[in-house]
C-alpha cells in the first residue's frame, strides 16, 4: 500500500492473489490511510485457467470449473475477467494457467486482460487485444501488472474514467476502460526472471497449505 501510494500514480488498486482474498481484506481495512482506492479480490485458479473475482469478499473455491467459478463471482455482486489469457502453453510448467479460446467464448465473463506485466507475454498480450477487439460488445479490457515484486506494480493498468473504484466498476460494466502496458525494459524482464525460482517455490508451498487445509476440513 505505502508503494502503491508513494512510487505509482494509480488510484486505484486490486489485489487478486491466487485462491485467497486474506490480503486484500487486510489491504482494504488500511486503505483509509492510503490514497489508494482497494479492490477486495482473488486469482482463482479455476479448472479452465485462472480468472480474477473482482469485488469478493467472500472465497472461492478452486478446481472449479470456469462457467461455476464466474457464476460464484457473481452470486456475491463480483466482475470476473479472464485473466493472462493466450499465455504459451510452456508457461504452465510456470504456474501460468491459462483457458482456452472456446471457454473464453461461451463463459460469462465481464472482461479480458489484455495487458499482463509478466515477461515473455508481449504476443499472448497482442492476441488477446486481438480477441478483444473482436468481443468488444460482451467484454471489457483490463490491464493488470500481475506484480510478484513491487517494482512491477503499475507496469500495466487499467485506464478508465474516474478515480474511484466505484467509477472503475462502472468502467468495466460499461465496457469503457482501455488495457495500458507494459513497457518493454530489460533490466526489469532479467530482474522478474530472477525470481521465478522464488516464486514458483512460493507457489508450491501455498499449493501445499491449501492441500492441508482442505484436508482438516474434509476431517472436520
Amino acid at each position: 500500500m505505502e508503494w502503491a501510494s508513494e512510487a505509482t500514480d494509480l488510484s486505484v488498486v486490486a489485489i487478486c492473489d491466487h485462491n485467497t482474498n486474506e490480503g486484500a481484506l487486510e489491504a482494504a481495512a488500511l486503505a483509509h490511510r492510503f490514497r489508494v482506492d482497494v479492490i477486495v479480490g482473488q486469482e482463482v485458479e479455476s479448472s479452465d485457467g485462472h480468472i480474477l473475482g473482482l469485488w469478493t469478499p467472500e472465497l472461492i473455491p478452486a478446481e472449479l470449473d470456469a462457467h461455476e467459478t464466474v457464476a460464484r463471482i457473481h452470486a456475491q455482486g463480483g466482475l470476473a475477467i479472464a485473466a493472462h489469457p493466450f499465455a504459451p502453453r510452456w508457461w504452465h510448467k510456470h504456474g501460468l494457467c491459462r483457458g482456452e479460446r472456446s471457454v473464453y467464448d461461451c463463459v460469462d465473463y465481464d472482461g479480458v486482460e489484455v495487458a499482463n506485466s509478466t515477461p515473455l507475454l508481449f504476443l499472448a498480450n497482442f492476441r488477446a487485444r486481438g480477441y478483444h477487439r473482436a468481443n468488444a460488445d460482451r467484454l471489457a479490457a483490463t490491464g493488470g501488472s500481475d506484480a510478484h515484486m513491487l517494482s512491477v506494480v503499475g507496469t500495466s493498468r487499467t485506464i478508465f474514467p474516474g478515480t474511484t473504484q466505484d467509477d472503475l466498476r462502472r468502467a468495466i460494466e460499461m465496457r469503457t476502460t482501455r488495457g495500458w502496458g507494459p513497457s518493454f525494459q530489460p533490466l526489469r524482464a532479467y530482474r522478474y526472471a530472477r525470481r521465478v525460482p522464488e516464486i514458483r517455490m512460493r507457489d508450491a508451498e501455498r499449493k501445499q497449505r491449501e492441500a492441508d487445509r482442505d484436508n482438516a476440513d474434509a476431517g472436520a
